[in-house]
């Protein structure tokens, strides 16, 4: 009887440690925290869940998702506040901007087109000679251009002339020019009905300084004379090159050698291929 009475007591002894060691200890009831912050998802605001307080509470909670408070909450609970507007506000700060577009590349034509863009056919002449327009064509070759002469009908420019004009008759002009020969201007002449009336020349002068001396020896005499550039029509020739950006001619280069040409530069009638 007495071992039964031992027995039933380390049995009961067994049962309770046993009970104490693998049995967890229930959790005291936690009581919520009003000044803790709660967060309500951005989904339960879409949805209509949750019920938006007087101020916004933001904050983390430590219970877990399932916690959460189901709809249909009564008068006396107290719901977490709305806080959509701010999870808004986070997402659009960390979404990732749109793709820049990047503006349409130029367009580009052919190597040729850029080519004659940047290329421009210029024609210097006149040539009174074909000797001269060779000479000239030879010594753009030798710079480095590929030149080509070509022919064509032009004034050719012959000096500076100097006259007296708008003598009212011809017997004037003819008395005009027995003073002038007879103070040594004997390269004198008259010339009747021009479209300036009648007019007598004083010679042709290829250098300026000579046709100004001339003047002032006849202003002496006491007539004024005029100088102009004297032309006649004649078959030039004329030599096409072709000039990249920012290039020039040098004139010297092209005058004929032991004399001085006046030359002009235009863009070519007919641009070389």
């Amino acid at each position: 009887m007495r071992n039964l009475f031992f027995t039933l007591i380390l049995a009961n002894l067994a049962f309770a440690a046993w009970h104490a060691w693998f049995t967890p200890q229930a959790r005291p009831p936690r009581v919520a925290d009003t000044d803790v912050p709660s967060i309500t998802l951005a989904s339960e605001r879409e949805s209509g869940r949750g019920v938006t307080s007087a101020e916004p509470r933001v904050g983390k909670t430590d219970e877990p998702a399932a916690a959460a408070p189901q709809s249909g909450t009564t008068s006396g609970e107290t719901a977490p506040a709305s806080v959509g507007a701010a999870s808004e506000a986070a997402t659009a700060d960390t979404a990732p901007p749109p793709p820049a577009t990047e503006p349409p590349a130029p367009s580009r034509g052919t190597a040729a087109e850029s080519s004659a863009d940047t290329k421009s056919c210029v024609s210097v002449g006149p040539f009174r000679e074909l000797s001269q327009a060779a000479t000239a064509a030879a010594n753009l070759r030798g710079a480095g251009f590929e030149p080509i002469q070509h022919a064509g009908e032009g004034d050719v420019w012959v000096g500076y002339w100097v006259y007296i004009e708008q003598i009212p008759t011809q017997a004037e002009a003819n008395e005009i020019l027995s003073v002038l020969r007879k103070n040594g201007v004997t390269d004198s002449y008259v010339i009747p009905n021009s479209d300036s009336g009648n007019l007598v020349s004083l010679g042709v002068f290829t250098e300026i300084a000579r046709a100004g001396n001339r003047r002032a020896e006849v202003r002496k005499l006491g007539y004024e004379a005029t100088i102009s550039d004297r032309t006649r029509r004649a078959t030039v020739y004329w030599v096409d090159v072709m000039l990249g950006a920012g290039q020039t001619l040098d004139f010297d280069l092209l005058q004929p050698p032991g004399r001085i040409v006046r030359l002009e530069q235009r863009p070519c009638e007919n641009a070389p291929r």
